[in-house]
């Protein structure tokens, strides 16, 4: 069994225009990637599934789930949000 306890690792972390976040919840909507990545309210999002390789443009209304964070071992980048250009 895994605890949290005694470490500084963020729980959950989500990478956004290149940079990877420290996010404390288990899903994350669109404005919320915004808001993380400093980018305007109107500006489009898109998701990139690094697994399946494609990109994805989001919904105004999508939340996306969070996958936790094994303490100790480096984040698994499966999905990259970006805004759109």
């Amino acid at each position: 069994m895994s605890t949290d306890a005694g470490t500084d690792e963020p729980r959950y972390e989500v990478w956004v225009n290149d940079k990877i976040h420290a996010w404390d919840k288990d899903t994350i909507s669109v404005a919320e990637l915004r808001e993380l990545a400093g980018l305007p309210a109107d500006c489009p999002m898109s998701a990139v599934d690094l697994v399946a390789q494609q990109e994805v443009p989001l919904p105004e209304d999508a939340v996306h789930s969070v996958p936790p964070r094994d303490a100790g071992k480096p984040l698994v980048k499966r999905t990259h949000f970006r805004q759109l250009t």
